[in-house]
């Protein structure tokens, strides 16, 4: 009787269980996505309510498009950047074999994202986007293609290349733009495209275009929160403020971007306001808080071991102020300190690193630190010559000859350094006039073949030889657009614009030189002139490249010839 109780009253709960799990299904994934989806980015408490069930829940039916867009929102809600990088490349994984293009292009897209925005690897970030760009290329999910174009488009203008990106981020504006009109509010895409057209026309200065989109971003933001995007408007018109002379109103406009920066940990933005305000003191003549903004610039680059090519020059002031000083042991520091910017930007910077190079010279400064460390070790030996004078002449007298045979060792092995250095970054120059890779345009034959025309009679016009003359000069000149241009010359000239263009230079120059004597008595800067070429050090650089000598030694060569 027992036995048959116990029986019962087992069958009963195993009844009860059965309609229970009817009654009561699983959630499904839109439901479980509902518990967590509103809550704040970095709040890991999404993995406990619900975010770990979705994830799970896809790995059990092996529903890789799920699995891909857990790891996504996993992403979003763990504040461990390595983390996010792990979830990122298991939502790639699953997304591949989902075999679904949008679902392979938003985690490539991704994954860039984070390398962007938390190691600050641009290398890598741009190796995503364009990896998405192949999937989401020709995508119906225009939202997904559009966060793509901008993040593109944000890489050409760190890289410089503010037109060409201009261009994407108006595509990006008026495609958020269309969509804001299906809600209430702007989106952070929107806000986005606006703060980088505003930055970009600044970079290229085109104060008033930028003033025109600063005024339309301040209005929509006038009622919002103490947001980031509210933050680098404020920035963007202290910059305007600043360039058009209003130093209270650009002082005011700085200090009220930066609490909202600071609270997001923006350090790149907060960087760029205090070189801002840096360039504001120094224009009030107020040098001492000028040089405590600069200091804090220093201060953000030793923390973070990052900085953009914007605020170099801020370096530049504190080495000047320490050279005028004659204060040796600051000096040093801070010609270390550019050393270094100049180490980090040539890392995260490459196509950057020959602009660089010629706006600072990095062998002369090479040596000059070289000098410095010189100067202090003569002053310290001065010191105790002084000390030791009548007791240890002789030995003194040994010790610093010793010394200088070592010192011009150590010279001659930071010169061959130098060169080497001088070399790699030679053999990047050509990459820093390339443009990122663009999908191929379809030109019709015949604006071709006008185009060939057309630069065959500039060749023969030696048009050319213009000061200035840019890509973008001699598309208006030839009644055609950059890009038909650009792409005519890469592959009928073979080569990119810039090449193409030093080539006729030194082509002229070079028949000049051979043909008139009056050429080879000109000095190297007369010659740069005489082609259209501003700096004497790149036309002599150029002219090596091309004829695989320096065209001082070329034109000795010629006197002795002829």
């Amino acid at each position: 009787m027992k036995l048959f109780n116990k029986f019962l009253i087992f069958f009963s709960f195993l009844v009860l269980g059965l309609v229970w799990e009817k009654a009561v299904p699983e959630k499904d994934y839109t439901a479980l996505r509902q518990q967590y989806i509103s809550l704040q980015e970095n709040d890991a408490a999404a993995f406990d309510n619900g975010l770990d069930a979705f994830i799970a829940k896809a790995i059990k039916e092996k529903n890789y498009e799920k699995m891909a867009q857990g790891y996504d929102d996993a992403i979003f809600f763990t504040s461990d950047r390595h983390q996010k990088l792990n979830y990122a490349n298991e939502a790639i994984k699953n997304a591949l074999i989902s075999k679904n293009k949008d679902t392979i292009g938003s985690a490539y897209l991704r994954k860039g994202v984070i390398y962007y925005n938390h190691f600050r690897q641009f290398k890598k970030a741009l190796n995503e986007y364009l990896l998405a760009y192949r999937y989401l290329e020709s995508s119906n999910n225009k939202v997904l293609t559009h966060q793509n174009l901008y993040h593109i488009a944000e890489m050409k203008a760190y890289l410089g290349y503010n037109e060409e990106a201009l261009l994407l981020f108006k595509k990006c504006l008026a495609f958020f733009g269309n969509d804001h009109k299906k809600s209430e509010s702007y989106s952070k895409d929107y806000l986005n495209s606006l703060h980088q057209i505003i930055v970009c026309f600044q970079k290229l200065d085109q104060f008033q275009e930028a003033d025109t989109y600063l005024t339309k971003a301040l209005y929509i933001e006038k009622d919002a929160g103490n947001t980031l995007q509210k933050s680098l408007f404020y920035k963007s018109k202290g910059i305007s403020e600043l360039h058009r002379g209003n130093y209270q109103s650009a002082g005011n406009y700085f200090e009220k971007a930066l609490p909202g920066l600071i609270s997001h940990n923006d350090f790149i933005n907060i960087s760029i306001i205090h070189f801002y305000q840096g360039l504001l003191f120094d224009k009030e003549n107020q040098k001492h808080l000028a040089l405590e903004s600069f200091k804090k610039v220093d201060s953000i680059f030793n923390r973070h071991q990052f900085v953009l090519p914007e605020v170099r020059p801020a370096f530049e002031y504190l080495l000047k102020n320490e050279q005028s000083k004659m204060d040796v042991k600051n000096e040093l520091y801070y010609t270390r300190q550019l050393l270094k910017v100049d180490g980090n930007l040539n890392e995260n910077f490459q196509y950057l690193s020959g602009k660089i190079h010629k706006e600072y010279d990095r062998h002369s400064l090479e040596v000059q630190q070289q000098l410095l460390r010189d100067q202090e070790t003569r002053t310290l030996y001065i010191l105790l010559f002084v000390a030791i004078l009548l007791v240890f002449s002789v030995i003194f007298g040994v010790y610093k000859l010793l010394e200088h045979r070592r010192s011009r060792r150590e010279y001659f092995t930071l010169k061959n350094q130098l060169q080497q250095m001088e070399n790699e970054l030679n053999t990047i120059k050509d990459i820093a006039s390339e443009p990122l890779e663009k999908p191929k345009l379809q030109i019709p034959k015949d604006i071709t073949e006008q185009i060939l025309l057309k630069l065959e009679i500039f060749e023969k016009e030696q048009g050319f030889l213009q000061k200035g003359l840019t890509q973008q000069k001699l598309a208006s000149q030839l009644q055609t657009n950059v890009n038909y241009l650009s792409q005519v010359i890469n592959e009928y000239k073979g080569s990119n614009f810039n090449k193409y263009l030093g080539t006729l230079r030194i082509g002229y120059i070079t028949e000049q030189l051979h043909k008139n004597s009056v050429f080879r008595k000109y000095s190297v800067e007369t010659l740069a002139h005489e082609c259209g070429i501003a700096s004497r050090q790149n036309f002599s650089d150029l002219f090596f490249d091309i004829n695989g000598i320096r065209p001082t030694d070329f034109i000795r060569d010629l006197k002795t010839t002829i």
